[in-house]
């Protein structure tokens, strides 16, 4: 029963920050944001996630992890309410940092949570079902945003996602005070090697999801594409398709463990996620993107969940492993993105942060094997 309750509140925080997470691409173009600008946003919330991240996932091993969530709630209905009443750009770039403190506070104690909590032999299959629901949230989240806003207006749309963590706060679950019996063996030989390898290929992952976040819309009116709807419901849709491929390469890969520890599957995800980003710079029809965007989907599912994985196999500091996991996708989605909307804008062309981001996941491979190898020989 405890584990489902994680698994709701996860589900209803992704969604409300996704519903948040579109609405300001969205709106930044209203206010006629540059490619740079519209990264400039994305970076104003990375970096408040980061820091945060590294303070409470430290923090969340010694206290209240309930209350933390509690209060990154109470943080996600302020950053919802602060951007139903932002009328300018520079009014954008003070509310998204605040649901990055938000979410900061919230994910590494959850996260920590799960890790703690699960039995030894039920890690995989407790993670596999948190990471599909949180996941069924980001991506519905992402799906209904551009619906509910050409429904019911952003301001109504917004006060909808506030409300959605109201029952976070009612109802997440008391901390559960751990014997000694729970924790669990060291885990595979290779775990630290392949903590950091998950690190590095989850790093740009998430920055490949951010830059389709906050610069596909402004991609979208550039090239006259989205139009088989109304071009804010097919943007959403579409990132509501990704993130759904997402999901369902969690619910198989928390069928099992036999995906564990073989980085020829990882780079394999890795690749997969290269070629779709190619491909999208040279799709010309609606139907082609919506076709790519369950292949990226898969990709980043199964980067995601090995890095989770990798971080709270262990015998202890699943807070802290969880908070450093989250910083690192945070500083993924700083980075990324920022380097592909300001080479774009010195460049002219917006196809620039998807070719930037192949390439880092490119590098990102050659590190990974890199670490691997210093591993085998030292």
């Amino acid at each position: 029963m405890r584990l489902w309750r994680y698994c709701v509140a996860g589900f209803l925080y992704d969604w409300l920050a996704f519903v948040f997470g579109t609405v300001v691409p969205i709106r930044a173009e209203e206010f006629g944001a540059s490619a740079t600008q519209l990264a400039i946003l994305q970076a104003a919330q990375a970096i408040v996630y980061v820091l945060v991240c590294l303070v409470m996932g430290r923090l969340s091993d010694r206290i209240s992890r309930s209350w933390l969530a509690r209060a990154g709630s109470l943080g996600a209905i302020l950053a919802c309410l602060l951007l139903s009443r932002t009328g300018t750009f520079p009014g954008l770039l003070l509310v998204t940092p605040v649901m990055g403190f938000a979410a900061g506070v919230y994910w590494p104690g959850a996260q920590g949570a799960i890790g703690a909590e699960a039995e030894p032999a039920r890690l995989e299959r407790a993670l596999g079902i948190f990471n599909v629901t949180w996941s069924v949230g980001k991506s519905l989240g992402f799906a209904m945003a551009g619906w509910l806003i050409a429904s019911q207006g952003r301001v109504h749309t917004l006060w909808i996602a506030a409300a959605a963590a109201i029952p976070i706060i009612l109802f997440y679950p008391r901390d559960l005070r751990l014997h000694a019996s729970v924790l669990r063996e060291g885990g595979h030989p290779d775990r630290t090697v392949f903590r950091s390898m998950g690190y590095v290929a989850n790093f740009v992952a998430f920055g490949v999801g951010a830059t389709l976040q906050i610069q596909l819309f402004k991609y979208l009116d550039d090239r006259g594409l989205g139009n088989l709807w109304n071009r804010k419901t097919f943007f959403g849709v579409l990132l509501g398709t990704i993130f759904a491929a997402q999901t369902a390469a969690f619910v198989v890969l928390q069928r099992g463990r036999r995906w564990t520890y073989r980085r020829s599957l990882l780079y394999s995800a890795q690749f997969l996620v290269v070629v779709v980003l190619l491909a999208i710079t040279a799709a010309r029809s609606d139907a082609l993107l919506l076709a790519l965007a369950p292949l990226v989907g898969i990709g980043l599912g199964f980067i995601c969940a090995s890095s989770i994985y990798y971080s709270l196999h262990g015998p202890s500091d699943h807070g802290k492993y969880a908070g450093l996991h989250e910083a690192v996708l945070g500083a993924g989605t700083l980075l990324v993105p920022f380097a592909g909307g300001w080479l774009a804008d010195r460049g002219g062309d917006l196809r620039i942060p998807y070719w930037l981001a192949g390439g880092a996941m490119l590098a990102a491979i050659l590190i990974e094997e890199m670490l691997y190898r210093r591993r085998s020989t030292s």
